[in-house]
Protein backbone atom coordinates (compact mmCIF):
# COMPACT_ATOMS: atom_id res chain seq x y z
CA UNK A 1 0.00 0.00 0.00
CA UNK A 2 1.10 3.57 -0.69
CA UNK A 3 2.88 5.39 2.13
CA UNK A 4 0.85 8.46 1.18
CA UNK A 5 -2.53 6.72 1.34
CA UNK A 6 -5.12 9.10 2.77
CA UNK A 7 -7.81 6.74 4.04
CA UNK A 8 -8.36 3.23 5.37
CA UNK A 9 -11.97 2.06 5.66
CA UNK A 10 -12.35 -0.63 8.32
CA UNK A 11 -15.48 -2.79 8.24
CA UNK A 12 -16.19 -5.48 10.86
CA UNK A 13 -18.09 -8.31 9.17
CA UNK A 14 -20.23 -10.84 11.02
CA UNK A 15 -23.20 -12.65 9.45
CA UNK A 16 -24.37 -9.76 7.28
CA UNK A 17 -24.70 -11.56 3.94
CA UNK A 18 -27.94 -9.71 3.20
CA UNK A 19 -26.33 -6.28 3.57
CA UNK A 20 -22.57 -6.49 3.02
CA UNK A 21 -22.76 -6.16 -0.76
CA UNK A 22 -24.89 -3.04 -0.53
CA UNK A 23 -22.49 -1.52 1.99
CA UNK A 24 -19.41 -2.17 -0.16
CA UNK A 25 -21.15 -1.08 -3.38
CA UNK A 26 -22.01 2.28 -1.85
CA UNK A 27 -18.32 2.76 -1.01
CA UNK A 28 -17.16 1.63 -4.45
CA UNK A 29 -19.40 4.23 -6.08
CA UNK A 30 -17.40 7.03 -4.45
CA UNK A 31 -15.09 8.76 -6.92
CA UNK A 32 -11.44 8.10 -6.08
CA UNK A 33 -12.19 5.18 -3.76
CA UNK A 34 -9.45 3.17 -5.51
CA UNK A 35 -6.88 5.42 -3.83
CA UNK A 36 -8.03 4.22 -0.40
CA UNK A 37 -7.95 0.79 1.17
CA UNK A 38 -10.98 -1.16 2.41
CA UNK A 39 -10.26 -3.70 5.14
CA UNK A 40 -12.99 -6.29 5.67
CA UNK A 41 -12.51 -7.99 9.04
CA UNK A 42 -14.38 -11.29 8.91
CA UNK A 43 -15.20 -11.93 12.56
CA UNK A 44 -15.97 -15.64 12.24
CA UNK A 45 -19.02 -15.32 9.97
CA UNK A 46 -21.03 -18.48 9.30
CA UNK A 47 -23.59 -17.24 6.76
CA UNK A 48 -21.59 -16.65 3.61
CA UNK A 49 -20.38 -13.15 4.48
CA UNK A 50 -16.78 -14.34 4.25
CA UNK A 51 -17.34 -15.62 0.71
CA UNK A 52 -18.84 -12.27 -0.32
CA UNK A 53 -15.85 -10.45 1.18
CA UNK A 54 -13.45 -12.69 -0.73
CA UNK A 55 -15.28 -12.04 -4.02
CA UNK A 56 -14.95 -8.28 -3.62
CA UNK A 57 -11.28 -8.60 -2.63
CA UNK A 58 -10.57 -10.75 -5.70
CA UNK A 59 -12.09 -8.10 -7.97
CA UNK A 60 -10.62 -4.98 -6.33
CA UNK A 61 -6.92 -4.86 -5.37
CA UNK A 62 -7.51 -2.15 -2.74
CA UNK A 63 -9.89 -4.42 -0.78
CA UNK A 64 -8.42 -7.01 1.56
CA UNK A 65 -9.89 -9.48 4.00
CA UNK A 66 -8.69 -10.27 7.51
CA UNK A 67 -10.03 -13.40 9.18
CA UNK A 68 -10.34 -14.00 12.91
CA UNK A 69 -12.38 -15.96 15.41
CA UNK A 70 -15.59 -14.32 16.57
CA UNK A 71 -14.89 -11.81 19.36
CA UNK A 72 -17.26 -8.96 18.53
CA UNK A 73 -16.98 -5.60 16.72
CA UNK A 74 -14.46 -4.08 19.16
CA UNK A 75 -11.87 -6.77 18.55
CA UNK A 76 -12.59 -6.64 14.80
CA UNK A 77 -12.05 -2.87 14.67
CA UNK A 78 -8.86 -3.19 16.71
CA UNK A 79 -7.57 -5.82 14.30
CA UNK A 80 -8.36 -3.58 11.33
CA UNK A 81 -6.74 -0.54 12.94
CA UNK A 82 -3.50 -2.45 13.53
CA UNK A 83 -3.41 -3.43 9.84
CA UNK A 84 -4.43 -0.04 8.42
CA UNK A 85 -2.01 2.09 6.37
CA UNK A 86 -4.02 5.27 5.75
CA UNK A 87 -3.47 8.65 7.37
CA UNK A 88 -7.14 8.54 8.41
CA UNK A 89 -9.39 5.63 9.29
CA UNK A 90 -13.15 5.38 8.82
CA UNK A 91 -14.97 2.72 10.82
CA UNK A 92 -17.98 1.70 8.74
CA UNK A 93 -20.56 -0.86 9.89
CA UNK A 94 -21.20 -3.67 7.42
CA UNK A 95 -25.00 -3.26 7.32
CA UNK A 96 -24.93 0.51 6.70
CA UNK A 97 -24.22 2.62 3.62
CA UNK A 98 -22.75 5.97 2.57
CA UNK A 99 -23.67 8.65 0.09
CA UNK A 100 -20.84 8.06 -2.42
CA UNK A 101 -20.59 11.61 -3.77
CA UNK A 102 -20.50 13.11 -0.28
CA UNK A 103 -17.90 10.66 0.98
CA UNK A 104 -15.75 11.44 -2.06
CA UNK A 105 -16.06 15.17 -1.35
CA UNK A 106 -14.98 14.73 2.26
CA UNK A 107 -12.00 12.62 1.22
CA UNK A 108 -10.94 15.41 -1.15
CA UNK A 109 -11.38 18.02 1.58
CA UNK A 110 -9.27 15.95 3.96
CA UNK A 111 -6.30 16.63 1.69
CA UNK A 112 -6.25 20.24 2.89
CA UNK A 113 -7.46 19.74 6.50
CA UNK A 114 -4.94 19.16 9.26
CA UNK A 115 -7.25 17.66 11.87
CA UNK A 116 -7.19 14.69 14.22
CA UNK A 117 -10.91 14.08 13.68
CA UNK A 118 -13.12 15.19 10.79
CA UNK A 119 -16.81 14.98 11.73
CA UNK A 120 -19.86 14.63 9.49
CA UNK A 121 -23.56 13.83 10.00
CA UNK A 122 -25.72 10.77 9.34
CA UNK A 123 -29.32 9.88 8.60
CA UNK A 124 -31.44 6.87 9.56
CA UNK A 125 -33.29 4.52 7.22
CA UNK A 126 -35.00 1.17 7.59
CA UNK A 127 -35.50 -2.01 5.59
CA UNK A 128 -39.22 -1.63 4.99
CA UNK A 129 -40.02 1.96 4.08
CA UNK A 130 -36.58 3.40 3.48
CA UNK A 131 -37.75 6.38 5.54
CA UNK A 132 -35.12 8.77 6.79
CA UNK A 133 -37.47 10.92 8.90
CA UNK A 134 -36.91 8.71 11.93
CA UNK A 135 -37.17 9.68 15.60
CA UNK A 136 -33.52 8.68 16.15
CA UNK A 137 -32.17 10.80 13.29
CA UNK A 138 -31.61 13.75 15.59
CA UNK A 139 -28.98 11.75 17.51
CA UNK A 140 -26.64 11.66 14.51
CA UNK A 141 -26.46 15.36 13.67
CA UNK A 142 -23.88 17.67 15.26
CA UNK A 143 -26.19 20.49 16.33
CA UNK A 144 -24.33 23.56 17.52
CA UNK A 145 -21.34 23.07 15.20
CA UNK A 146 -20.67 25.04 12.02
CA UNK A 147 -18.09 24.59 9.30
CA UNK A 148 -17.05 28.19 9.95
CA UNK A 149 -15.82 27.10 13.40
CA UNK A 150 -12.75 25.78 11.61
CA UNK A 151 -10.30 23.68 13.59
CA UNK A 152 -11.23 23.58 17.28
CA UNK A 153 -10.43 21.31 20.20
CA UNK A 154 -12.56 18.26 20.92
CA UNK A 155 -13.53 19.76 24.27
CA UNK A 156 -14.94 22.80 22.45
CA UNK A 157 -16.76 20.48 20.05
CA UNK A 158 -18.59 18.83 22.95
CA UNK A 159 -19.12 22.10 24.81
CA UNK A 160 -20.68 23.86 21.79
CA UNK A 161 -23.12 21.00 21.24
CA UNK A 162 -24.16 20.81 24.89
CA UNK A 163 -24.73 24.58 24.87
CA UNK A 164 -26.86 24.29 21.73
CA UNK A 165 -29.04 21.31 22.61
CA UNK A 166 -27.72 19.63 25.79
CA UNK A 167 -26.63 16.64 23.69
CA UNK A 168 -23.79 15.50 21.45
CA UNK A 169 -23.49 12.43 19.18
CA UNK A 170 -20.95 9.78 20.14
CA UNK A 171 -20.88 7.25 17.32
CA UNK A 172 -17.80 5.76 15.71
CA UNK A 173 -18.95 6.12 12.09
CA UNK A 174 -19.63 9.85 12.26
CA UNK A 175 -16.30 10.85 10.76
CA UNK A 176 -12.65 10.20 9.99
CA UNK A 177 -10.00 9.70 12.68
CA UNK A 178 -6.29 10.27 12.18
CA UNK A 179 -4.59 6.91 12.68
CA UNK A 180 -1.43 8.41 14.22
CA UNK A 181 -3.55 10.25 16.80
CA UNK A 182 -5.47 7.09 17.73
CA UNK A 183 -2.34 5.00 18.12
CA UNK A 184 -0.53 7.76 20.00
CA UNK A 185 -3.35 7.97 22.55
CA UNK A 186 -3.69 4.15 22.64
CA UNK A 187 -7.32 4.53 21.63
CA UNK A 188 -8.34 0.93 21.10
CA UNK A 189 -11.88 -0.35 21.55
CA UNK A 190 -12.80 -2.08 24.81
CA UNK A 191 -13.32 -5.68 23.82
CA UNK A 192 -16.10 -8.00 24.97
CA UNK A 193 -18.77 -5.33 25.55
CA UNK A 194 -21.63 -3.66 23.69
CA UNK A 195 -22.04 0.13 23.34
CA UNK A 196 -18.26 0.21 22.97
CA UNK A 197 -18.30 2.94 20.35
CA UNK A 198 -19.94 5.48 22.65
CA UNK A 199 -17.14 5.04 25.18
CA UNK A 200 -14.44 5.09 22.51
CA UNK A 201 -15.75 8.05 20.53
CA UNK A 202 -16.25 10.30 23.57
CA UNK A 203 -12.70 9.58 24.74
CA UNK A 204 -11.36 10.25 21.24
CA UNK A 205 -13.13 13.60 20.89
CA UNK A 206 -12.14 14.81 24.38
CA UNK A 207 -8.49 13.95 23.69
CA UNK A 208 -8.37 15.45 20.19
CA UNK A 209 -6.53 18.81 19.93
CA UNK A 210 -7.80 19.46 16.38
CA UNK A 211 -11.33 18.70 15.15
CA UNK A 212 -13.05 19.92 11.98
CA UNK A 213 -16.79 19.61 11.34
CA UNK A 214 -18.10 19.30 7.77
CA UNK A 215 -21.91 19.77 7.62
CA UNK A 216 -22.64 16.92 5.20
CA UNK A 217 -24.89 13.89 5.68
CA UNK A 218 -22.34 11.31 4.54
CA UNK A 219 -23.46 8.18 6.41
CA UNK A 220 -26.70 6.17 6.28
CA UNK A 221 -27.47 4.15 9.41
CA UNK A 222 -29.75 1.19 8.80
CA UNK A 223 -32.26 0.11 11.44
CA UNK A 224 -33.35 -3.50 11.11
CA UNK A 225 -34.33 -6.39 13.35
CA UNK A 226 -31.66 -8.91 14.21
CA UNK A 227 -28.86 -6.35 14.60
CA UNK A 228 -26.91 -5.98 17.84
CA UNK A 229 -28.90 -2.92 18.85
CA UNK A 230 -32.23 -4.26 17.55
CA UNK A 231 -32.16 -8.01 18.28
CA UNK A 232 -34.99 -10.38 17.50
CA UNK A 233 -35.04 -11.63 21.11
CA UNK A 234 -35.14 -8.91 23.77
CA UNK A 235 -32.62 -10.14 26.34
CA UNK A 236 -30.96 -7.02 27.68
CA UNK A 237 -28.48 -8.70 30.06
CA UNK A 238 -25.38 -8.14 27.89
CA UNK A 239 -26.45 -4.55 27.20
CA UNK A 240 -26.91 -3.82 30.90
CA UNK A 241 -23.62 -5.39 31.95
CA UNK A 242 -21.82 -3.44 29.24
CA UNK A 243 -23.44 -0.14 30.21
CA UNK A 244 -22.52 -0.75 33.85
CA UNK A 245 -18.94 -0.61 32.62
CA UNK A 246 -19.24 2.15 30.01
CA UNK A 247 -20.81 4.91 32.11
CA UNK A 248 -18.71 4.59 35.27
CA UNK A 249 -15.68 4.53 32.94
CA UNK A 250 -16.84 7.81 31.35
CA UNK A 251 -17.10 9.38 34.81
CA UNK A 252 -13.59 8.15 35.65
CA UNK A 253 -12.28 9.52 32.36
CA UNK A 254 -13.90 12.87 33.12
CA UNK A 255 -12.30 12.97 36.57
CA UNK A 256 -8.89 12.27 35.03
CA UNK A 257 -9.07 14.59 32.01
CA UNK A 258 -11.55 17.36 32.86
CA UNK A 259 -10.61 18.15 36.45
CA UNK A 260 -10.71 21.93 36.84
CA UNK A 261 -12.12 22.41 33.34
CA UNK A 262 -15.34 24.48 33.06
CA UNK A 263 -16.71 21.80 30.73
CA UNK A 264 -16.70 19.13 33.45
CA UNK A 265 -19.98 20.11 35.12
CA UNK A 266 -21.98 20.10 31.87
CA UNK A 267 -20.21 17.00 30.55
CA UNK A 268 -20.89 14.99 33.72
CA UNK A 269 -24.52 16.09 33.70
CA UNK A 270 -24.80 14.97 30.08
CA UNK A 271 -23.27 11.58 30.89
CA UNK A 272 -25.71 11.20 33.79
CA UNK A 273 -28.64 11.99 31.53
CA UNK A 274 -27.47 9.41 28.98
CA UNK A 275 -26.99 6.86 31.76
CA UNK A 276 -30.45 7.50 33.20
CA UNK A 277 -31.94 7.08 29.74
CA UNK A 278 -30.19 3.73 29.31
CA UNK A 279 -31.18 2.59 32.80
CA UNK A 280 -34.81 3.22 31.89
CA UNK A 281 -34.56 1.85 28.35
CA UNK A 282 -33.11 -1.48 29.47
CA UNK A 283 -34.90 -1.55 32.86
CA UNK A 284 -31.81 -2.27 34.97
CA UNK A 285 -33.78 -2.68 38.18
CA UNK A 286 -36.26 -5.22 36.86
CA UNK A 287 -33.34 -7.33 35.67
CA UNK A 288 -31.86 -7.23 39.18
CA UNK A 289 -29.05 -4.73 38.55
CA UNK A 290 -30.38 -1.84 40.67
CA UNK A 291 -27.79 -2.25 43.42
CA UNK A 292 -24.94 -1.87 40.92
CA UNK A 293 -26.02 1.66 39.92
CA UNK A 294 -24.12 4.40 41.76
CA UNK A 295 -27.11 6.58 42.54
CA UNK A 296 -25.02 8.95 44.69
CA UNK A 297 -22.84 9.67 41.67
CA UNK A 298 -25.91 10.31 39.52
CA UNK A 299 -27.36 12.66 42.13
CA UNK A 300 -24.06 14.50 42.51
CA UNK A 301 -23.56 15.02 38.78
CA UNK A 302 -27.11 15.97 37.77
CA UNK A 303 -28.43 19.49 38.20
CA UNK A 304 -31.49 19.66 35.94
CA UNK A 305 -34.68 19.25 37.98
CA UNK A 306 -36.13 16.55 35.71
CA UNK A 307 -32.94 14.50 35.93
CA UNK A 308 -32.89 14.75 39.70
CA UNK A 309 -36.49 13.57 39.77
CA UNK A 310 -35.46 10.60 37.66
CA UNK A 311 -32.72 9.74 40.16
CA UNK A 312 -35.23 9.86 43.00
CA UNK A 313 -37.67 7.71 41.05
CA UNK A 314 -34.87 5.27 40.23
CA UNK A 315 -34.06 4.92 43.92
CA UNK A 316 -37.68 4.19 44.86
CA UNK A 317 -38.26 1.93 41.86
CA UNK A 318 -35.06 0.05 42.59
CA UNK A 319 -36.20 -0.70 46.13
CA UNK A 320 -39.58 -1.86 44.83
CA UNK A 321 -38.01 -4.16 42.23
CA UNK A 322 -35.57 -5.56 44.73
CA UNK A 323 -38.40 -6.43 47.15
CA UNK A 324 -40.63 -7.79 44.39
CA UNK A 325 -37.89 -9.90 42.83
CA UNK A 326 -36.91 -11.31 46.25
CA UNK A 327 -40.50 -12.38 46.93
CA UNK A 328 -40.92 -13.70 43.38
CA UNK A 329 -37.75 -15.77 43.60
CA UNK A 330 -38.71 -17.08 47.05
CA UNK A 331 -42.11 -18.21 45.75
CA UNK A 332 -40.44 -19.80 42.71
CA UNK A 333 -38.08 -21.75 44.98
CA UNK A 334 -41.00 -23.05 47.06
CA UNK A 335 -42.79 -24.24 43.94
Amino acid sequence: MSANMKLSIIIPVYNVANYLGRCIDSLLSAEGIGDTEIILVDDGSTDGSGRIADEYAAEHPFIRVIRKTNEGPSAARNAGLKEACGEYVFFCDSDDEVYPDRLAAVIRQAESIDADIILWDAEVFDDISGAVDHKESVYYVHRGLNESDGIITGKKVIGKQIDACEYFPATVWLGLHRRKFLLGENLLFEEGILHEDELWEIKAILLAPRVQYIPEVVYRYRIHTGSVTNPDVKDWTKHIESLLFVYPELFRFSDDHLAGDPLKKDFDANVSRRYLHMIGKYDFCRYGYGDRIDKKKLWKTTWHLNDRCRVLFLTVYGCFCKLFLREYNANADQN
